[in-house]
């Protein structure tokens, strides 16, 4: 199957064969996973254009068929790592491959792999790579697991773990199971993972860059951004649950409420609820989180923001928030309340003090829609979430 695009094809024909130096290294690796039956195929794609080697893990073994490998392409397992070395001063083979590379795709990562690179396990030869590598290169990772798996809070510990060493996630997809059932931590194609970097790798080679892969960190995906969403005490709470979908669409969702807000919403509509708990203090929210938006924000709490006061954990987190990190309102009040000047004094101090953003409710005082509630946030922060490594 031929892999190439027309870019690649492009940037050939405009330099030259006789420019390019010399094809990047890529070190493809697998893990035990269902998706490994692809592992081939990923082979095959990075194949046409980089000088690749590839790391298999003795579980991965049951996917994956020799015949389905590139006839060029040396594969290393388990064994390779102490079959080279005899006495003191021998290669010793993750090293020699952690030299090699450029850069390390991980395609399919499984959750044991995964759970063992985020706590700095290296009990075989991919893991001894990854644990001795060295992050100013680039290293992606493609999940593949079962749903269960992939909502559980232990994944979303290691994936954030990975995150604070450099490690760049390419999300997984959802698709449909031979059962019936809908999978949603199911790796990502194999062409939406080399086509990742294919291009500015390329071009690195083609200008003579001594270190090609290095130009590859402004523009590979990294992570979903993470969204901590907070609802107040009114009626337009109903819409939280909506929301929510809507931002679930393009980000890595949290919830926090105010007690008030409980007899509006509708739990079945957040099924993160049902695992709420994982972050049970102000500051995991704030770590965890790029931006907060609260909607509903009802007047009572416009006010307590306004004044500084944190008689609760969503009042708390904003008193403590992070001013280098975005976060927006979308009031929600009677339009009395709206047009009283107390409100007007608050809403001065929110924008102008506290550089909150405020997403103005409608003339009758009633929540943005939450459909563009959503839009707003995503639209006004793509140079944060725009799938960089920054």
């Amino acid at each position: 199957m031929d892999c190439s695009d027309s870019a690649s094809k492009k940037a050939k024909s405009a330099t030259g064969s006789s420019v390019i130096r010399r094809r990047p290294r890529v070190l493809l690796a697998a893990c035990g996973s269902v998706a490994a039956v692809k592992f081939g195929h990923v082979c095959r794609c990075f194949a046409e254009w980089a000088e690749v080697r590839a790391v298999v893990t003795k579980s991965s073994l049951r996917f994956i068929s020799a015949q389905t490998f590139p006839t060029d392409i040396h594969v290393f397992w388990d064994d390779n790592e102490w079959n080279t070395w005899k006495r003191i001063g021998d290669r010793v083979v993750h090293i020699e491959l952690n030299r090699w590379a450029e850069i390390m795709v991980i395609a399919p990562l499984s959750a044991n792999t995964l759970g063992k690179i985020a706590g700095g396990l290296c009990d075989n030869l991919l893991t001894c790579i990854v644990r001795a590598w060295d992050y100013r290169k680039p290293l992606f990772v493609a999940p593949s697991m079962n749903s269960v798996m992939w909502k559980n809070p232990f994944t979303e510990r290691h994936c954030i773990a990975i995150d604070e060493l450099g490690i760049s996630l390419i999300p997984p997809v959802t698709h449909r199971a031979a059962n019936g059932d809908i999978e949603h931590g199911a790796m990502a194609e194999p062409s939406t993972i080399y086509s990742t970097n294919k291009v500015q790798l390329l071009k690195s080679v083609v200008m003579g860059d001594p270190n090609p892969a290095s130009n590859i960190r402004r523009c590979v995906v990294r992570r979903m951004p993470r969204v901590l969403l907070g609802a107040c005490g009114c009626n337009d709470a109903v819409k939280f649950g909506v929301l929510y979908q809507h931002f679930s669409k393009w980000a890595k969702v949290d919830v926090v409420f105010t007690r008030s807000s409980i007899p509006f919403i509708n739990a079945t509509e957040i099924p993160h609820l049902v695992a709420n708990g994982d972050r049970t203090s102000a500051h995991q929210y704030l770590e965890w989180a790029d931006v907060m938006v609260i909607a509903p924000l009802s007047a009572n709490t416009l006010a307590k923001i306004a004044r500084g006061l944190s008689d609760n954990i969503l009042t708390e987190i904003v008193r403590r928030w992070n001013p280098n990190k975005p976060i927006y309102v979308a009031p929600s009040v009677d339009v009395i309340t709206w047009n009283n000047p107390s409100t007007e004094q608050h809403r001065k101090i929110c924008v102008d003090q506290l550089g909150i953003n405020i997403i103005e409710p409608s003339k009758m005082g009633e929540m943005a829609e939450p459909s563009e509630i959503s839009y707003t946030v995503k639209i006004s922060n793509d140079e944060i979430w725009d799938y960089v490594y920054c």
